[in-house]
């Protein structure tokens, strides 16, 4: 059995947030539920959910929500093809991009290894960055 962490981050703007996620990082919706201002999304077999705070359900907020969101945390995802959806974050959104392409040597034990990666602030603030190795 396979266990896996699915984030759920919080969006002033939950339509922003959707149009961002899939339009600008090639998420798909796998559901969503609209008067709960939530959605389900997923990209090479790693899944995320947005709500919107103006939405009807239940949230679990430990303290007051101040813009940017997400300080102190950024979502590290390896994904397929870096060159390309580097290219199109620079077209659809450059203004977005928090860290430019750069490949970058950790040590990893008793060697190092290369991870290309870049980092994109979405609306609402959350870092995410994205490798490859």
């Amino acid at each position: 059995m396979s266990f896996k962490v699915v984030p759920e981050i919080y969006c002033t703007d939950i339509a922003e947030s959707m149009s961002y996620f899939t339009q600008v990082l090639g998420f798909t919706i796998k559901y969503e539920r609209p008067d709960e201002h939530f959605a389900y999304l997923s990209r090479d077999g790693v899944d995320l959910m947005l709500e919107g705070l103006s939405g009807d359900s239940r949230r679990w907020i430990t303290g007051e929500l101040n813009t940017p969101f997400g300080r102190g945390i950024n979502f590290q995802w390896d994904v397929l093809n870096i060159d390309k959806l580097y290219s199109e974050v620079i077209v659809k959104s450059p203004d977005s991009i928090y860290l430019a392409l750069e490949s970058k040597n950790y040590q990893v034990g008793n060697e190092f290894v290369t991870q290309k990666q870049f980092i994109v602030q979405v609306p609402d603030g959350y870092l995410f960055r994205f490798c490859e190795d």
